[in-house]
Protein backbone atom coordinates (compact mmCIF):
# COMPACT_ATOMS: atom_id res chain seq x y z
CA UNK A 1 0.00 0.00 0.00
CA UNK A 2 1.53 3.38 -0.98
CA UNK A 3 2.18 5.99 1.66
CA UNK A 4 -0.27 8.85 1.95
CA UNK A 5 0.98 12.17 0.61
CA UNK A 6 0.16 15.72 1.62
CA UNK A 7 0.83 19.25 0.47
CA UNK A 8 2.53 21.83 2.68
CA UNK A 9 2.88 25.58 2.36
CA UNK A 10 6.31 27.14 2.83
CA UNK A 11 7.77 30.60 2.34
CA UNK A 12 9.64 31.25 -0.90
CA UNK A 13 12.79 31.88 1.16
CA UNK A 14 12.50 28.38 2.68
CA UNK A 15 11.98 26.90 -0.79
CA UNK A 16 15.14 28.69 -1.92
CA UNK A 17 17.06 27.26 1.03
CA UNK A 18 15.80 23.77 0.19
CA UNK A 19 16.90 24.30 -3.41
CA UNK A 20 20.44 25.07 -2.23
CA UNK A 21 20.50 21.67 -0.47
CA UNK A 22 20.16 19.71 -3.72
CA UNK A 23 22.68 16.92 -4.18
CA UNK A 24 21.86 16.71 -7.89
CA UNK A 25 19.89 19.03 -10.21
CA UNK A 26 16.50 17.32 -10.18
CA UNK A 27 16.56 15.89 -6.66
CA UNK A 28 12.99 15.86 -5.36
CA UNK A 29 12.04 17.95 -2.33
CA UNK A 30 10.97 14.73 -0.59
CA UNK A 31 14.59 13.47 -0.61
CA UNK A 32 15.93 16.74 0.77
CA UNK A 33 13.28 16.88 3.51
CA UNK A 34 13.89 13.23 4.46
CA UNK A 35 17.62 13.92 4.73
CA UNK A 36 16.96 16.90 7.01
CA UNK A 37 14.59 14.87 9.17
CA UNK A 38 17.18 12.11 9.55
CA UNK A 39 19.76 14.66 10.65
CA UNK A 40 17.29 16.14 13.14
CA UNK A 41 16.61 12.72 14.64
CA UNK A 42 20.35 12.31 15.29
CA UNK A 43 20.38 15.48 17.43
CA UNK A 44 19.74 15.25 21.13
CA UNK A 45 16.99 17.51 22.46
CA UNK A 46 18.09 20.42 24.62
CA UNK A 47 17.94 19.85 28.36
CA UNK A 48 15.67 22.01 30.51
CA UNK A 49 18.80 23.54 32.05
CA UNK A 50 20.14 24.51 28.62
CA UNK A 51 16.80 26.00 27.60
CA UNK A 52 16.72 28.03 30.83
CA UNK A 53 20.29 29.24 30.20
CA UNK A 54 19.37 30.33 26.67
CA UNK A 55 16.31 32.17 27.96
CA UNK A 56 18.39 33.92 30.62
CA UNK A 57 20.90 35.00 27.97
CA UNK A 58 18.13 36.35 25.74
CA UNK A 59 16.74 38.26 28.72
CA UNK A 60 20.22 39.76 29.34
CA UNK A 61 20.40 40.87 25.71
CA UNK A 62 16.94 42.47 25.87
CA UNK A 63 18.07 44.44 28.93
CA UNK A 64 21.22 45.53 27.13
CA UNK A 65 23.45 43.57 29.50
CA UNK A 66 26.09 42.37 27.07
CA UNK A 67 29.48 43.31 25.66
CA UNK A 68 30.09 43.51 21.91
CA UNK A 69 33.07 41.81 20.29
CA UNK A 70 34.44 45.21 19.38
CA UNK A 71 34.26 46.47 22.97
CA UNK A 72 35.80 43.27 24.33
CA UNK A 73 38.69 43.42 21.84
CA UNK A 74 39.23 47.10 22.72
CA UNK A 75 39.17 46.36 26.46
CA UNK A 76 41.65 43.51 26.00
CA UNK A 77 43.83 45.56 23.67
CA UNK A 78 43.65 43.06 20.81
CA UNK A 79 42.25 45.22 18.02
Amino acid sequence: MPEETTTIEIFASDRDRLNRLRRYPREPYRSRVCRLLEQAEDCEPLSLETIADIQASLDDIRRGEFVTHEALKRDLGIE
